[in-house]
């Protein structure tokens, strides 16, 4: 991006805004009082100053006197000047004109080397700068002589100054330099100030007086930092070691020696919370404890993720009984990603800044690294929330939300949270965080989507239910006989999928490895929508990313709900019930944690007829029916040999008809582009004449259409040739496992694909696919769409 374009915002986070400058190194940065303007200088030898106008940030000054790259920017907000030091050997002061920045140089005649620093005291009448030849300067301004002077420190230190600090009583500086020492300095201007102030730290006798020098173990010293009432220090080194001093007891140091890369800035948000940043990318936040003497890691503003690998659906394999078939459960996950760290900085963090205060407290500050990369950082998202035993605490995320675990044990359906770990949701997710001992967590969001239900809630009889299912479990082990089938009904919109998955949760925490079969076809948890899905769950579900999916056996339906072909729906039933129960015959500790089957809504005629078939064809033990009274007589009625048990449904379960169509469009995209789009997809160019594609069952054509007396059959099964055309066009296409049309129904699938264009002329489709080709090619047409607008 060339220096002269418009910064542009590129991402926008709940706790952060991240504006880029192209590929230029920010070495400083400063704000104006009310934010909307910014000075940064890009390793040149000219500070750029931006203007927020309408969201975008627009180039609208350009000060141009230094010789050399420009070192160091201070905006003071309430006289509007700016201060600007270079590696030229020059500091000026430049104020605003009828629209023009006008600059004054200051008079620095010791001063013979590059000035590295320069900051304003708080009641902005004085600034201070440090050098490379070891000057620090206290400059005013000489209102009689009308120009900037500048009162040297006499002790100065013995290297490179390399930061300054002011004391917030506007009369003292901390200084760190290269000799590794830390030094605080009067900077009490007679002219000035009038008359010295007090302080924790001394009284304050005489101009440019030494106060103290603090002697680090080794390393330069890049930053130094006052606490907002000025009594502790803190100041980081090159060799990652935090130091901190209270001045309480300024002869005990505090130093925190970690395993991080060098720190290069530091700044308090309050008088124990501090802040560093440098070669980590992330900052970092500590909290120092002037009683204890010690300094405490607290957490990294943003979290070091990483991106891994995901299985595809299945491999080609050629079932040649239904054994085979059922030994796909057992086959390892294929990665094809290497892990990556992710984090918002993408390179050295060169500085932080005070960005908003709110009484006397740090609430915004913003970073800056050498990617050209400015952050803004929000430190008062963050919310603590006590959970007392038998509470839930429930929300809806907007944009993001980040959630931490302080203390106690909770779960979310069913797995359980670990202390001190971020889980991190995304827009359009809920989150349930239930906890039976009471627990303390942390939100970090700007929105309060989320509440504590003290009401009553089925959590307690649902955990019995699990109990009573264990028990069933340790009789068939002790017995040598088959675990628990249990299929879960109810109307739409009930809790059965998220009932489904905490019964499989706490099995599989009990190293259970029952069998999950999801037969929703519009919100499947295994597979994509338009499928039905099962596999062995041996580990509990991600709270951020679900099931990991380890070679599912996958059918395919090809609609959203099975009142679109019902006839179809059950056939694929039935071969499901097939692969699965010669699956968990064939495999002890399978047959022992036995299955839970997920339904549909679909209950009102075909779809009751459904459920019983459901019931039959995977032989189930117990059926539990969530908040339909109706249902649950029916199926008592009809099904005798079949304990049915009713449950109440969660206060947290509310209808979602206007987001069913969101959480199938993300369950297909998380298929191509991974749970937090980290896998990159592939698209290509494959001619009509390599593959084969059809459509599975024929529409139905009315009696009236036929002649008088014709039944025709139902072709509900029917296996129809599909002719590319552009009437494909974002439609999800199942590939298949069979190399013979006939066999659709009973093999299982490999994968899926999108159709994103289709060139009648050159006779070609461009497909969006998770790998770069596709062995099988022959491919069954689904009536579910996918639009990729990434």
């Amino acid at each position: 991006m060339h220096p002269d374009m418009h910064i542009f915002s590129w991402l926008k986070y709940k706790m952060t805004e991240i504006y880029s400058f192209g590929n230029l190194p920010v070495i400083a940065h400063a704000w104006n009082k009310d934010r909307t303007q910014i000075a940064v200088s890009l390793g040149k030898n000219d500070v750029r100053i931006y203007h927020k106008i309408a969201g975008k940030w627009k180039l609208i000054h350009t000060l141009c006197e230094h010789l050399s790259r420009v070192l160091a920017i201070d905006w003071a907000p309430k006289t509007n000047q700016i201060v600007s030091a270079s590696a030229d050997y020059n500091a000026y002061v430049w104020t605003l004109e009828n629209d023009v920045w006008k600059p004054q140089m200051v008079e620095l005649q010791r001063t013979s080397r590059a000035v590295c620093c320069a900051k304003w005291s708080p009641q902005e009448n004085k600034f201070v700068i440090g050098s490379s030849d070891k000057n620090v300067a206290i400059c005013y301004y000489e209102k009689d002589q009308r120009f900037w002077a500048a009162e040297m420190i006499k002790k100065k230190p013995k290297s490179t100054v390399t930061c300054i600090a002011w004391h917030p009583n506007n009369q003292l500086i901390a200084v760190g330099s290269c000799d590794y020492r830390c030094r605080i300095y009067s900077a009490f201007i007679k002219i000035v100030d009038d008359q010295a102030q007090t302080s924790n730290w001394g009284t304050i006798k005489n101009t440019n007086e030494l106060l103290y020098e603090f002697q680090s173990e080794s390393g330069w010293i890049h930053d130094v930092a006052f606490s907002p009432l000025g009594d502790n220090l803190a100041w980081v080194s090159h060799n990652s070691i935090i130091f901190a001093v209270s001045a309480k007891n300024p002869s005990q140091i505090k130093m925190e020696i970690t395993n991080y890369l060098p720190f290069r800035c530091v700044i308090f948000i309050n008088e124990s919370m501090l802040i560093v940043g440098g070669h980590e990318f992330s900052p970092l936040i500590y909290n120092y404890d002037q009683d204890k003497g010690t300094i405490e890691f607290v957490e990294k503003l943003d979290r070091q993720e990483v991106s891994t690998g995901r299985s595809s659906i299945g491999q080609e394999v050629d079932f040649v009984t239904p054994y085979q078939a059922s030994r796909r459960f057992d086959q390892p996950a294929m990665q094809t990603q290497t892990p990556e760290p992710i984090s918002t900085h993408q390179s050295m963090i060169t500085q932080i800044v005070p960005y908003q205060n709110e009484n006397g407290k740090l609430v915004k500050i913003s970073s800056a690294d050498l990617f050209g990369q400015i952050v803004i950082w929000n430190l008062n998202d963050k919310k603590e929330i006590v959970i007392e035993a038998g509470q839930e605490l429930r929300g809806d995320v907007d944009e993001t939300l980040t959630l931490e675990l302080r203390s106690g044990k909770a779960e979310i359906f069913g797995t359980e949270l670990a202390i001190g770990q971020k889980y991190q949701f995304t827009s359009g997710m809920k989150f349930s965080i239930f906890t039976y001992w009471g627990c303390t967590v942390n939100i970090i969001s700007s929105h309060d989507d989320y509440y504590v239900a003290r009401d009553e809630n089925p959590m307690h009889i649902y955990l019995n239910v699990h109990g009573m299912l264990e028990q069933l479990r340790q009789k068939a082990e002790s017995e040598k006989t088959r675990g628990p089938r249990i299929m879960v009904a109810g109307l739409p919109d009930v809790g059965k999928s998220t009932l489904c998955r905490m019964l499989v949760n706490w099995a599989a925490r009990l190293g259970r490895t029952p069998i999950l079969v999801d037969l929703d076809v519009g919100q499947n948890q295994v597979s994509i929508p338009g499928t039905i899905a099962s596999m062995v769950i041996r580990r509990p579900a991600s709270v951020e990313e679900g099931f990991r999916i380890e070679m599912p056996l996958v059918f395919h339906y090809g609609y959203k709900t099975p009142g679109e072909n019902i006839g179809l729906y059950n056939e694929i039933v039935s071969s499901m019930a097939m692969y699965v129960n010669i699956r968990s015959e064939n495999v002890e500790k399978s047959l022992i944690s036995g299955i839970v089957v997920n339904t549909c809504g679909y209950i009102r005629q075909e779809g009751y007829e459904s459920f019983k078939h459901v019931a039959k064809a995977f032989d189930v033990d117990i059926i539990i029916v969530l908040d339909s009274e109706w249902l649950a007589t029916k199926l008592i009625s009809d099904l005798p040999s079949v304990k049915v048990i009713t449950l109440p449904k969660s206060g947290g379960v509310v209808p979602k008809d206007a987001a069913k169509d969101k959480f199938r469009e993300n369950k297909i995209r998380e298929y191509f582009y991974g749970p937090k789009n980290n896998i990159c997809p592939h698209v290509f160019t494959i001619e009509f004449n390599e593959i084969k594609m059809y459509k599975i069952g024929a529409p139905q054509i009315p009696d009236s259409c036929l002649p008088a007396g014709m039944i025709l059959k139902n072709p509900y099964n029917k296996i129809l040739p599909v002719a590319p055309s552009a009437a494909l066009v974002h439609h999800v296409l199942s590939v298949s496992s069979s190399n013979d049309p006939e066999q659709l129904l009973a093999k299982n699938l490999l994968g899926f694909v999108v159709v994103q264009h289709v060139d009648s002329d050159k006779r070609t489709l461009t497909l969006l696919a998770p790998q770069p080709n596709i062995k099988n090619k022959l491919l069954i047409v689904s009536d579910v769409l996918f639009v990729d607008l990434k």
